[in-house]
This record gives C-alpha cells, sequence and structure tokens, in this order.
C-alpha cells in the first residue's frame, strides 16, 4: 500500500516516544534540544504552506545537520578514589536552535563587519571595510555607489579611510540561524521576504530567534528564494518522487547529502506513525 503523506494532525505523545526512541543511540542526541524539538513540530504543524509529512521530515533533517554545535554535557563518574565527580566534556550534538557560524567565517570575505548607517528615508548605506559603499533600498536590493565596488573585503584588512571616517553602526554578518544566513545583503533581502523589512541589516542577531530563524527557512524551501537559489521542496517531493538526497541542493549542494537523507527517512518514519488515524473499536 502506497504511504499517504498528506499532512495529518500530529500526535506529540507518539512523535516524541517514536523520536527519544530514534534519537536515543544516535551518538549526537542531545535531551536538551527536546524543547526546541517540539517547537519547531508545533510550528510545522500550524503552518498552512507545509502540505506533506515529507516536507516536515526533511526540515527536521536538514536542522539536525545544521544546528549541530560544540556542547558541553555534565555527567558524574566516580574517581580512583570512589568518590563520586561531577565532569564535564565537550561534544558534537544535534541543538535544535539557532545557532552561529564556527568561526564566523574567519577567512571568508564576509567575515569583517561593515558599517550600516540608517537613513532618513528608511534605506541604509553600507560601508565595506575596503571603502567601498552600497546603498540598500527598503525593498532589500543593493546598488555600488561606485562603479569599481566589489561586495566583500579581504579578511583582516586594514580599515579603508572611508570605514574609519563612517559614523554607521558596526554590524558582523557571519552565519547564524538554522539553514545559516551570511553576508548584509542576504540579511537584507532575508528580513524583507518574512516580512520583517530592513530589520534584520540593521540587527542581524534577530536571526538567532526561533520565530526568525524558522521564518527564513521555511520560506527558502517552500519558495525557493534566497539560500535555496530557486529551488523548492515541491521538486523533490511528489506523488511520484521522494527524494531526500537530492533535495540537499536547497541547502548546500551535496554536502552530507547521504546522511541527511537518511535522517530524513528516520523522521519520515516518526511522523507516519504520529499521525496515523485512530480506527474506531465501536
Amino acid at each position: 500500500m502506497a504511504k499517504d503523506y498528506k499532512k495529518k494532525t500530529i500526535d506529540r505523545a507518539i512523535f516524541m516516544a517514536e523520536y527519544t526512541k530514534f534519537m536515543i543511540e544516535n551518538p549526537r542526541y542531545n535531551a536538551a534540544a527536546v524543547p526546541q524539538v517540539m517547537y519547531l513540530l508545533e510550528k510545522m504543524q500550524n503552518d498552512a504552506r507545509i502540505t506533506d509529512l515529507r516536507w516536515i521530515a526533511y526540515m527536521f533533517a536538514t536542522l539536525a545537520w545544521e544546528t549541530t554545535s560544540p556542547s558541553t554535557i555534565t555527567y558524574q563518574k566516580k574517581n580512583k578514589k570512589g568518590v563520586m565527580v561531577t565532569l564535564k566534556q565537550k561534544k558534537w550534538l544535534f541543538t535544535m536552535a539557532p545557532v552561529e557560524e564556527v568561526g564566523h567565517g574567519k577567512g571568508r570575505k564576509y567575515h569583517d563587519p561593515v558599517k550600516v548607517k540608517r537613513m532618513p528615508n528608511g534605506t541604509a548605506q553600507i560601508t565595506e571595510r575596503d571603502g567601498d559603499q552600497f546603498l540598500v533600498q527598503a525593498n532589500g536590493k543593493f546598488t555600488a555607489k561606485a562603479k569599481k565596488a566589489v561586495m566583500g573585503s579581504q579578511d583582516g584588512m586594514k580599515a579603508h579611510k572611508l570605514y574609519e571616517q563612517d559614523d554607521g553602526d558596526e554590524q558582523a554578518y557571519f552565519g547564524r540561524g538554522y539553514v545559516q544566513l551570511t553576508w548584509w545583503s542576504n540579511y537584507a533581502a532575508g528580513g524583507v521576504s518574512i516580512g520583517r523589512g530592513l530589520d534584520l541589516l540593521f540587527d542581524p542577531e534577530l536571526v538567532k530567534q526561533p520565530e526568525v530563524a524558522y521564518a527564513l527557512m521555511s520560506h527558502g524551501m517552500i519558495t525557493g528564494s534566497g539560500f535555496a537559489n530557486g529551488r523548492r521542496l515541491e521538486h523533490y517531493f511528489t506523488d511520484k518522487k521522494t527524494d531526500y538526497k537530492a533535495a540537499r541542493a536547497m541547502v548546500n549542494g551535496s554536502d552530507c547529502a547521504d546522511k541527511i537523507a537518511e535522517l530524513a527517512e528516520s523522521f519520515e518514519a516518526i511522523l507516519l506513525k504520529a499521525s496515523e488515524q485512530k480506527v474506531s473499536t465501536q
């Protein structure tokens, strides 16, 4: 019998039991992430744009992979004298929460901060460390103030005189969120795409808020905008096709596509079990 992937009401208790059963064997399982998992389940369940359980499965798999971060775990163990002591250990775990890019993009041309000046007409001026300047419109689109201006500057370079004299606020646009947002231009466009105007450009830390991070991730995967480069969930999941591996192209080419696909298949099984229709015995 063909599987029914149409989104239905998901039983939270069954989902949690199946999720724990599956994850407890995974070395990256993080019990502290359970509240974030349930928050995300509710967001996806209530998102009217999501119509297919496979979309939820793939979003969960992507979240797990992209938010894997060094985490400190605390445990107890007897020492050589037989005394119980508390120890701490760092492990790479699924956080299921918005994270920052490790190293903040060090070595990349978006690593150094830029200066952002809020203009009276609601637009913004960007001054990069190399002195190149750009004007950002309220719709998130931008233009260079000089013909030869190129977005991005060599990491660690000496600041240009224009940068030093600029009275804008200094902001950094390294990766943040569930599906990490980088470059000031993407923060500007991303904010507009989710109805926040230039908020994310003026305050990039907003991307670490779960509500904002979810809006960016879901909007991109559902519409193909921003990081997804025109690729949408509906391209990979149809009545005749389920392609968790190729779906990785929405976020990062084919990087770790096999491992993420395995995670997605496990989440699919969990979601199907948690959304099975109850058959009346009366």
